[in-house]
Parts: structure tokens; C-alpha cells; sequence
């Protein structure tokens, strides 16, 4: 009876033993691990899972950590990093993979894994995870990209609408600067536009045709003589001659004056467009601009400047078109009637 109790014992014995075996072994072996381990703070999850084998053991690091840009704007940043060392007791010496850089030291239990020196950018003496399983960690960093999602989003919003408050001050005060700048374009172009004048080239016009008049009145004083001399014929000659140059003169005084017209025509263009955008401008600004009632008067002024100028240049351009039509007109006529007299005197003399 004692025999059968006995093997009875044994045979039971060696079952839980087994049963232990596959149920518990990670406790019951020399070096107890925990399905994972987990560190967390405000801004960064770390998760690590230890694998042991025979002679070495893997650390495996999931790193997700909160890192904001200029704006401020939070961004998720994730990593992983995987290292392989010895493991001797609990104590651990890891490498990262590949093999390169300084190695890391840390502990491991079942309840924690502690690393000594900084690791993923937690600058520390030591950095402790606690023991967790992989959908503790998954849950976490759900939660965390869910939150930085939501912030990033809302700072997103803040950024730009802060940003089309600054770029409506930058707006507003570049209009302010650009009517300061019209104002005085306005009264630069307009005096350039009052000094363009045509006297010089009107009075020499004017002298031209005068004294074509004198020396027509000369061919005129040869051809009413009785009688006239091949030497005075051609002094005629050389006088008509002289009167050719004289309107060729004038034709080049054109280009001048041409060139006068186009410079008038542009600072035209040029005033007409800078009066059209400064009222523009100071519509959009007038009711909030400092300093309203003394900018408005300088803008009205510099648009009373300019309007004037542009009043009187078109009423010069006018002038000088009929004042040169009729002085070419002269010029010519005396000219032909020069030519007409020495076509006369030739016939009538037979030169």
C-alpha cells in the first residue's frame, strides 16, 4: 500500500513539474522577462521587448516622441532601434545594430528594465521602463498620436490666422508707404513734365523762316533788276541753295522736338497711372490710417500737382504741334517760292 502511495506521489509530482514547464517557465527559469516594458513622460513613449536565446540577448526599442517646429506645431516622430549584447544575471551590455557605437548598460527584471545613461534622447542617470504588455504600450501611443493630431491641428489653425493678421498689418502698412511714395513720385514727375519746354526750339524755328523771308526778298531784289549777269545768277543760285539748308535745319529741329513730344506723352502716362492708384490706395486705408487728415492732404495736393501738370503739358503739346505745322508750312512755301524765282530767272535769261 505504502508502494502504490508512493509511486502515486512521484507520478504527480512529475506532472506539475511539466505542467509548470510550459505554463510558467519564463518565472520559473533563472532569469524571469516581462512581455514588455514601457517608459512615458509628456512627450515620448518608450517600449522595449528583451529576447533572450542561449549565449545572447536582443533588445528591441519603439520610440515615439513629441517634437514641435518653429510654429510650435507638434509632429510625432517615431523610431526603432534594435540592439544585441550578452546578458548575465540581469545585467545587460547591448550594442546597437550594426555593431557601431558605445555600448549600453542597463538591468532587467521581471518587473523593470533600467538603462544607465541617456538613450533615445532622455538625457538621465538612469531611464527606468516598467513592465507592460505590448497593447498597454499600442493603447498609449494610440492615444498620444491621437492628441498630438489634434493639437497640431488647432495650432495649425492658430498659426495661420495669426499669420493673415501679421501679413494684413504688412499689407496695410506697405499701402500706407505706398501712397507716401506716390504723393512724392507725383510731385517729382510732375516737375520733370513742367521743365520740358519748346522755346528754344520754337524760337529757332521762328529765326529760320525769318531769314528764309530776308533771303527771299533778295532773289526777289536780283530777279526785278533790268538786266542780270551769269555771276549774279548764280549768286541767286547760291542763295536758294542756302535756303535749302536752312529748312533741312528745321526738318532735324523736328526730331528734337519729337522726341520732347514722346518724353511729355510718357510722364503723361506716368502721372495719369500714379493719380489713378493713389486715389485707389487711400480709399482702402483712409478710414483706419493715422494721421488721416494731414496724409489726405498731402495726397490731394500731390493729385492737384499732378492733374495741373498734366492739364498744362497737354495744352503745351497742342501748341507746339500747331506752331510747327505752321512754321514747316512757312518754311516750305518760301523755299518753293525761291526755287519758283530761279526757275523764272533761268527761263527768262536763258542760263
Amino acid at each position: 500500500m505504502r508502494g502504490k502511495n508512493k509511486a502515486t506521489i512521484i507520478i504527480i509530482a512529475l506532472i506539475v513539474v511539466v505542467a509548470l514547464g510550459f505554463a510558467g517557465y519564463r518565472y520559473l527559469s533563472p532569469l524571469s522577462l516581462a512581455e514588455g516594458y514601457l517608459y512615458e513622460d509628456s512627450s515620448q513613449l518608450l517600449y522595449a521587448k528583451v529576447t533572450p536565446d542561449e549565449k545572447n540577448v536582443k533588445v528591441e526599442i519603439s520610440a515615439a516622441k513629441v517634437e514641435k517646429d518653429t510654429d510650435d506645431i507638434p509632429t510625432l516622430k517615431s523610431d526603432t532601434q534594435e540592439y544585441t549584447g550578452t546578458i548575465d544575471g540581469g545585467k545587460l551590455i547591448l550594442k546597437p545594430q550594426p555593431d557601431s557605437g558605445a555600448e549600453l548598460h542597463a538591468t532587467v527584471s521581471a518587473e523593470e528594465l533600467v538603462f544607465q545613461g541617456a538613450i533615445a534622447d532622455i538625457q538621465s542617470t538612469e531611464t527606468k521602463l516598467l513592465a507592460s504588455q505590448a497593447a498597454t504600450y499600442e493603447k498609449k501611443l494610440q492615444d498620444l498620436t491621437e492628441q498630438v493630431t489634434q493639437e497640431a491641428e488647432q495650432k495649425k489653425k492658430e498659426v495661420a490666422e495669426r499669420r493673415a493678421k501679421e501679413q494684413e498689418r504688412v499689407d496695410f502698412a506697405k499701402k500706407v508707404e505706398r501712397t507716401t511714395k506716390l504723393a512724392a513720385d507725383l510731385l517729382e514727375t510732375a516737375q520733370y513734365l513742367t521743365e520740358i519746354q519748346f522755346s528754344e526750339e520754337t524760337s529757332f524755328n521762328q529765326e529760320q523762316v525769318t531769314e528764309l523771308q530776308g533771303l527771299l526778298d533778295e532773289l526777289g531784289q536780283y530777279a526785278k533788276q533790268p538786266s542780270i549777269h551769269k555771276t549774279e545768277f548764280e549768286v541767286m543760285q547760291g542763295t536758294a541753295s542756302s535756303m535749302k539748308v536752312l529748312v533741312d535745319g528745321m526738318n532735324t529741329m523736328d526730331a528734337t522736338i519729337q522726341e520732347k513730344k514722346k518724353s511729355m506723352n510718357d510722364l503723361i502716362a506716368v502721372l495719369e497711372t500714379d493719380i489713378k492708384d493713389i486715389k485707389s490706395v487711400w480709399e482702402e486705408i483712409k478710414a483706419t490710417v493715422p494721421d488721416a487728415q494731414k496724409r489726405e492732404e498731402t495726397v490731394n495736393q500731390a493729385i492737384k500737382t499732378g492733374t495741373e501738370a498734366i492739364q498744362k503739358a497737354k495744352q503745351q503739346l497742342a501748341t507746339i504741334e500747331k506752331e510747327q505745322a505752321g512754321l514747316k508750312q512757312s518754311a516750305n512755301k518760301l523755299y518753293q517760292d525761291a526755287v519758283n524765282v530761279i526757275s523764272q530767272t533761268k527761263t527768262k535769261y536763258a542760263f
